[in-house]
Order: C-alpha cells, then sequence, then structure tokens
C-alpha cells in the first residue's frame, strides 16, 4: 500500500484569494476548487457558500458587497444560503499551488482570512515542495497534522526530530493535539489548552508558534 503524508495546513495572509477575503467579513460554509481549462486559462476556478439567513434580507450579501473582491459573482442564492463563483490566476491563489505537484485538494476551508487546506502528498520531497510554495503567496504556513499510513494499514503522526524542541514547547504541541486544537472542526480552543497547561492564551500562542516554526524548519530543510 501507498505511504503517503496527509497533510492539514493553515495558509495566513494570502493575496490573490476571493474565499479568504471574503472569510474576513462573512461565514463560509463550504469551498469548492477546480483548475480551469488550458483555454480558459488554466487559473483556479471555485464556488463558496454562505449562509442566507431566512426571512430576513441577506446579511451576507449586504457584508459582502463591500467586501468581494472583483473576480467573483454570485450564481446562485434561496432562503437559506447563496453561491458566489471566483477564478484566480494558479499563481496568485494556494489553491493551485497544490494541484500543480499532482496532489488534489481534500478539503478547503475559509476562516477570518486564512485558508485551511487538506492534502496528500506522494513523500517528504513532494511535501516540502507545496509547503515552500504555499510559503510564496502567503505571510505564514502552520502545520495542523501530519499523518503518514504504514504497510499495516495503521497511521502515524509523522516523526520529526524531538530534540529540536524544549520540554515546553513539545508539551505544549503534544496536548493541543491530544486535546483537539488541530482537528477540524477543532474539539478544544486556545483557552481550553492553556488552562490544562495552566498557562495564559499568550502564551500557548507563543509557545505554539515557536514549534510550528520549528516544524516548518525541519520539514522544509534541504
Amino acid at each position: 500500500m501507498g505511504t503517503g503524508i496527509h497533510a492539514q495546513v493553515t495558509v495566513e495572509g494570502v493575496v490573490g484569494c476571493p474565499a479568504a477575503a471574503m472569510s474576513e467579513t462573512v461565514d463560509v460554509e463550504s469551498i469548492v476548487v477546480d483548475r480551469q481549462t488550458a483555454a480558459a486559462g488554466g487559473g483556479v476556478v471555485g464556488e463558496l457558500t454562505v449562509e442566507r439567513p431566512v426571512g430576513e434580507e441577506s446579511i451576507a450579501d449586504e457584508s459582502t458587497a463591500e467586501s468581494t473582491p472583483d473576480r467573483i459573482e454570485r450564481v446562485f442564492a434561496d432562503d437559506e444560503r447563496s453561491v458566489y463563483r471566483f477564478v484566480t490566476e494558479s499563481g496568485d491563489c494556494p489553491c493551485g499551488h497544490i494541484p500543480d505537484h499532482d496532489c488534489p485538494l481534500r478539503e478547503v476551508r475559509a476562516d477570518a482570512g486564512a485558508l485551511s487546506l487538506s492534502f496528500i502528498a506522494p513523500d517528504v520531497e513532494t511535501l516540502r515542495s507545496i509547503l515552500a510554495d504555499l510559503q510564496s503567496c502567503s505571510t505564514a504556513v502552520r502545520v495542523q497534522r501530519l499523518t503518514q499510513s504504514t504497510p499495516n494499514d495503521e497511521q502515524r503522526l509523522l516523526f520529526v526530530d524531538r530534540e529540536a524542541f524544549t520540554d515546553r514547547q513539545y508539551e505544549v504541541l503534544r496536548t493541543a493535539h491530544e486535546m483537539g486544537y488541530f482537528a477540524r472542526p477543532k474539539r478544544a480552543d486556545s483557552a481550553a489548552v492553556a488552562a490544562e497547561l495552566d498557562i495564559s492564551v499568550a502564551t500557548f500562542s507563543e509557545h505554539l508558534a515557536v514549534t510550528q516554526e520549528k516544524l516548518l524548519d525541519q520539514l522544509l530543510a534541504v
């Protein structure tokens, strides 16, 4: 059987992604993306769905009117939801970088301007290339979870150099993982994990940011 790596990452500070831009002002219910044909430019075409309150003027539509990028338009609406279609150049959007490595996107979410992406890379080298590409079109890439399948049909977290982390940093990362902080949907927020560790939310966030940077340093090392 294959031993691919299932990666779940969050991309922040995305430039040129209409879905990320809209999620700053409205709650995005779902996103689907695909590639255009070569004749159409080969960019990313996608649709995102936002909730439309029943029996009320659509709050989503009102807020979207001011925040919607030029490359997006509403293509469907009923009493419950509105669907918007967008097109981007592949180099402008993280959703275009991952398929460039022959890795289909398994899941795309957008919240508060950040994208959560899920995909399976065939090996560590491909994973490194994808993460490097994602960094080129964003301000931050945060690894939420890396899982690798094994020959006996089990799954295990992809191991990294444990010695790169202090005991406290490793404890923060392990506790966050065990409590479901990185799960989708989350089973614990930053306040819950910080309370379990008996530290402040600010301290938890600081430790987590450092561990994420060290993880990326190892994954992207040549």
